[in-house]
């Protein structure tokens, strides 16, 4: 409801106004007030403290309040021309030959001229003051005139042989004054509304807000905003913001991108921040800008957050086209092709031997992707059966089989949503599990083991096989249409044999890894990079990386034969008269391993990291050949 005063200057009038208003006077929306002209200012406080959302007046009054009004709204009753001559005709019953009209000035100003034309005898006097209105009555000359005036006249002559008629007035005049007050009422609390709302938004987002005019004048700012910037709201209304942020473009290239919002980096008091301006139109078409700012340190932090947590999983790409060490122009051909192809978004099947990087490869082309941020999820086919395969890819639900867990688990498929999945050795996957594979690819969906429902999937699916495809198509071992799925995107990654251009590179580069050296200082060794050059580097680059660590373990102490040796020896060596046996000699060079590492004062971590394990493992290692020997590795 509404609490409207109407101003009156009597208690007559306050009963002929309750009368017209009815409802709105009797529900209190609506109260006819009285009150003491000559203690405007006062009486004009008194209504505030009383509640009043809006004040009706009319004519002298109503200027008066106007100009003390610092608070509410006063709104004018106008009275009408035909409101006058409404009055004139009442008070034509008192049969006189002439009757005067004394009106203050913003009351029916054409009032003359329509008395002119309907030769209707009244003569009118304007005032500006109640001081004028007395003058004007004390020198009206016939006695027992009719005086159609504000009722407040009685109080400004002392004159008793005047007729003082009141203005009377259609009951629309003042209903309809209402109705206005009424709607403006409306309009002003849907506005203090929306302005509450914009200022709880305001004060609870995260980002900072500016807002600037088209002048570039600043006039509105969050509290955000006054923290990332280090400046009271007080200190930047109605400043230019390049003012307060130095960087803003000008406004001839934010009309170039009226459209499209511009975004930048800024320095400001020791943050960096993201700072992106949008136009935006404000009342009646007028163009204003809005300032989002934010501390991009608050968005290194998440993203920091998001990466530690895949790489928990062990769900993130740690390799880039740049860690692949050629200098072999086949080679750099074959990384050219592989960024191409990391620009489109169809499968990838790569070939090559065991060792040549097939890995190195599959998460280049990851992080050079539109996927660099979402999971890179890693599979060896021929790792796991295919049971706990299916599980593993697919995930299951909670109860699915003996040993599930109960909550369930994801597959590796789900973990790789809006990412990448690399199947490796994909040659080794049996049969039955190619098929549902093949379901993956096609419909980009995937369901649990044990479950009903299908999830849906966003990934991209990078294969490789260390053996011909073809061949195990032929063999009855592949499936043909998988082979077609997948191979939308071929890499074959040449064996090390073919570029040994690179050996002595690899080499170099991961025994500085081992010695914790630059390249650069390394001594050279002529005769052993001579030996490297013509082995025939079976186990390709991950020989080359076992090399590198035998040589650094053992340089000095066993021949070159013994550090370069054919990794590709497997088994039980047998002559005629001698069979050795590898896995009790293995224990052995274990045990010349671990006491040379020893010795060159490595930390169990990082001998742990050296020879691809943990350290619970090591530890296990050492604990067993000290019992077995009743060695110390304190």
């Amino acid at each position: 409801m509404y609490k409207i005063a109407y101003i009156v200057a009597s208690e007559k009038m306050a009963a002929y106004a309750r009368e017209i208003l009815g409802e709105d006077a009797a529900n209190g929306t609506v109260t006819p007030q009285t009150i003491n002209l000559s203690h405007i200012m006062s009486e004009y406080r008194r209504l505030c403290a009383e509640g009043y959302e809006i004040i009706l007046a009319r004519g002298g009054t109503f200027q008066e309040l106007l100009e003390v009004a610092d608070s509410i709204t006063v709104m004018e009753v106008r009275i009408q021309t035909s409101d006058i001559l409404l009055t004139i005709k009442s008070a034509a019953k008192y049969n006189i030959d002439r009757i005067y009209a004394v009106l203050h000035r913003r009351i029916a100003a054409d009032l003359e001229k329509t008395l002119s034309l309907l030769k209707i005898p009244v003569e009118v006097y304007r005032y500006e003051t109640k001081s004028e209105m007395g003058v004007f009555l004390d020198h009206i000359p016939d006695q027992n005139a009719v005086v159609i005036t504000s009722a407040i006249a009685e109080y400004q002559t002392s004159r008793t042989d005047l007729h003082i008629y009141p203005l009377l007035f259609r009951n629309a005049t003042l209903t309809e004054t209402v109705e206005r007050a009424k709607n403006f009422l409306k309009q002003t609390r849907q506005e203090v509304q929306r302005i509450n709302l914009m200022e709880s938004i305001l004060s609870n987002v995260k980002q900072g807000i500016i807002i600037f005019d088209s002048d570039n004048r600043i006039c509105e700012v969050n509290g955000r905003a006054e923290q990332l910037l280090g400046l009271a709201c007080d200190e930047m209304y109605r400043r230019l913001i390049e003012e307060v942020v130095p960087d803003m473009p000008r406004r001839r290239e934010r009309k170039v991108c009226e459209n499209h919002p511009v975004e930048m980096l800024c320095s400001f008091g020791g943050r960096t921040l993201n700072v992106i301006v949008s136009p935006f139109l404000y009342y009646r078409a007028e163009e204003r800008y809005i300032v989002t700012l934010e501390d991009v340190t608050h968005i290194q932090d998440a993203e920091r957050s998001v990466r530690r947590k895949l790489a928990k999983k062990g769900l993130t790409a740690n390799y880039y086209f740049k860690d692949i060490i050629t200098s072999d122009k086949n080679m750099k051909k074959l990384i050219a092709r592989a960024k191409s192809i990391a620009g489109f978004e169809g499968s990838v099947l790569i070939h090559g031997e065991n060792g040549t990087g097939k890995e190195l490869f599959a998460q280049s082309i990851h992080n050079a992707s539109s996927r660099r941020n979402g999971p890179f999820v890693a599979v060896n086919c021929a790792a796991l059966t295919a049971s706990l395969l299916e599980s593993e890819l697919f995930g299951y639900e909670g109860g699915a089989f003996t040993g599930a867990r109960r909550e369930g688990k994801a597959g590796l498929f789900e973990l790789a949503h809006e990412g990448t999945i690399f199947l490796d050795e994909i040659n080794s996957m049996p049969m039955e599990l190619q098929g549902k594979i093949l379901r993956v690819l096609e419909q980009k969906e995937v369901m649990r083991v044990g479950s009903d429902y299908m999830i849906p999937l966003d990934i991209r699916i990078i294969a490789a096989s260390n053996q011909s495809l073809h061949k195990s198509i032929a063999d009855g071992t592949f499936r043909k249409d998988l082979f077609y799925r997948l191979n939308t995107f071929e890499i074959h990654i040449p064996p090390l044999k073919e570029r040994k251009g690179d050996v002595i590179r690899l080499f170099r580069r991961y025994l500085a890894e081992y010695e914790k050296k630059p390249e650069e200082e390394l001594p050279q060794d002529p005769e052993f990079e001579e030996l490297l050059k013509r082995h025939d580097w079976a186990g390709n680059v991950r020989e080359v990386k076992n090399t590198a660590l035998r040589y650094h373990a053992f340089h000095g102490d066993n021949s070159m034969g013994d550090i370069l040796k054919n990794e590709s020896s497997t088994g039980a060596l047998v002559t005629d008269d001698l069979k050795i046996d590898m896995g009790a000699l293995n224990h052995v060079v274990e045990e010349l391993v671990l006491g040379s590492l020893m010795e060159k004062n490595f930390s169990k971590t990082e001998i742990a990291r050296m020879l691809g394990i943990s350290r619970q493992g090591l530890y296990k290692r050492l604990e067993k050949i000290k019992r077995d020997n009743h060695l110390s590795f304190d």
